[in-house]
């Protein structure tokens, strides 16, 4: 299969080689196919020894349920994230006249004092969150722009500015605002551009993983029917099933994996048609008889027969000669 990272998997090789805690960080109202592909990152990376955190604005809901890991994604950034804790505002340039701090009673106050003229900064106006110490990489998933991150890059829009990001991605709006883009916009789907980025990187699938990105591979791709599903893309579905790929509980076929879930932001994945009630055979006709008379001249005989039943030779088998007759 075709490898998204390009020129850019020693660069991206090297990123993670020398980064201890990662984050990981999806769209808002993320698809099946997002969630899976950041979850299969999210899984690696842990394998391999280092400190991973996922993120999402949304919350988790029933329809994610089935990937493995999925309890492991919070919507806000928590110390676990980055030690120094952030205090942002919104600020004018010339209204601080100046910042202290003093200690009272183990207690530490910032003192933030405002110039004349300028308005008073309100509790309202203040967020707090954490960032920048402990997290060395961002990888940034199935997300065109960083805005898409909604509240987690508008609250920690320092801490994207400092890090260097991965942006793993398959749609064709996509911004290629990483230090690396692993941007492949012929992709059926992220998830497929994920296992692509894993196997160039050498990073071994386990069975979770292989299961996580088969749901997001099916779900990403409509049940592998979309426009943008290619042999790369039945190539990957095999590579997950090579590695112990699971499907669901109840789930007989590929076209269970998507009738279930909705659509994401990004995706418009169409729903299956529903079961259709089985058809009765059709009744032989038993009731009035046309018999038509070519050969003579007069009204057509109508007549129904007396017995109600078809004629003797009804159901037996007819043989037709060449001249279109039967015998």
């Amino acid at each position: 299969m075709n490898n998204t990272a390009g020129s850019n998997v020693n660069q991206a090789r090297s990123l993670l080689d020398n980064s201890k805690s990662i984050l990981i960080a999806t769209h808002i109202r993320p698809t099946l196919d997002g969630v899976a592909a950041s979850l299969s990152l999210y899984l690696s990376l842990s394998a391999l020894g280092k400190q991973v955190s996922i993120i999402c604005p949304s919350e988790m809901t029933v329809e994610y349920s089935h990937l493995v890991g999925v309890d492991k994604i919070t919507n806000e950034l928590t110390k676990s994230s980055g030690k120094n804790l952030v205090i942002s505002f919104p600020y004018q340039e010339g209204s601080i006249e100046k910042v202290s701090y003093n200690i009272e009673n183990d207690t530490f106050n910032l003192v933030i004092e405002p110039r004349e003229g300028f308005p008073q900064i309100t509790q309202d106006a203040i967020n707090y969150t954490y960032g920048n110490g402990d997290t060395d990489l961002i990888i940034v998933v199935d997300s065109p722009r960083l805005t898409d991150l909604d509240q987690i890059y508008q609250n920690n829009q320092s801490l994207f500015n400092a890090k260097n990001i991965i942006n793993i991605d398959s749609h064709n709006q996509n911004t290629n605002y990483g230090r690396v883009n692993a941007v492949d916009t012929t992709a059926s789907s992220t998830s497929e551009v994920v296992l692509s980025f894993l196997s160039g990187l050498g990073i071994k699938i386990d069975p979770d993983t292989a299961s996580n990105l088969l749901l997001g591979l099916s779900s990403g791709s409509a049940n592998f029917t979309s426009a943008k599903t290619s042999a790369a893309t039945f190539e990957a579905a095999a590579i997950c099933l090579r590695n112990g790929a699971k499907k669901r509980d109840g789930q007989n076929s590929f076209s269970d994996m998507t009738d279930q879930f909705g659509q994401g932001q990004y995706g418009n994945q169409p729903k299956l048609m529903p079961n259709l009630p089985k058809m009765k055979p059709p009744t032989p006709f038993l009731g009035t008889q046309i018999n038509p008379s070519p050969n003579k001249s007069g009204p057509v005989n109508t007549s129904p027969n007396q017995n109600n039943n078809p004629p003797p030779d009804w159901l037996k088998p007819k043989i037709y000669k060449g001249s279109g007759g039967l015998l």
